[in-house]
């Protein structure tokens, strides 16, 4: 299962190099040590693929137009077109706090889910891709509330994008074709 989501993720970054001028520039691998800490930090252990993915490449760095030059696609509602960030292991810490902080987003979808790539900033996101902690699963989920006039838990909203990390990234390579 490891060796295949390294061999998916592989071909995700080949399929992003024709995108170089866009500034899809990688961070080096996370050692294993920073994302022991980071999990002591959040009382949460971060799925396999995902500790595989941040020791492959720890997220990536922001150009200075951040949230053009996101690596992930999201498309969601009414054609709400978004790129998001791939967070190294601090940011993914910084997202989650920001996440379990939010009294509404707590409520709705729990503690389990951990935020590794943000439409937005770290602290201050619209939407994030999430992996479950506990089985996996990624999902794309509406993180902010704006309209006063209808109740926050009716403004954020899950959605189910991919079994597993693996296939995640097989739905990324599909949206650069």
């Amino acid at each position: 299962m490891t060796a295949d989501f390294v061999e998916r993720w592989e071909h995700f970054r080949g399929v992003l190099k024709p995108y170089d001028r866009a500034g899809f520039l990688f961070n080096p691998p996370c050692p294993a040590d920073k994302i022991q800490q980071a999990e002591q930090k959040i009382h949460l252990e971060l799925p396999a693929l995902l500790q595989t993915l941040l020791a492959l490449n720890n997220g990536q760095q922001a150009g200075s137009e951040d949230v053009k030059n996101g690596i992930f696609k999201s498309i969601s509602g009414w054609n709400v077109y978004e790129r998001h960030i791939f967070l190294g292991i601090a940011e993914i810490g910084t997202a989650y706090e920001t996440f379990t902080a939010d009294e509404v987003l707590l409520a709705e979808f729990g503690p389990s889910e951990i935020p590794f790539a943000v439409a937005g900033t770290p602290a201050r996101y619209r939407e994030a891709f999430c992996i479950h902690a506990l089985t996996g699963r990624v999902s794309l989920i509406w993180t902010q509330y704006p309209d006063p006039f209808n109740p926050p838990k009716w403004q954020v909203q899950k959605f189910d994008r991919a079994e597993s990390l693996t296939r995640f990234i097989e739905k990324q390579i599909e949206l650069y074709r």
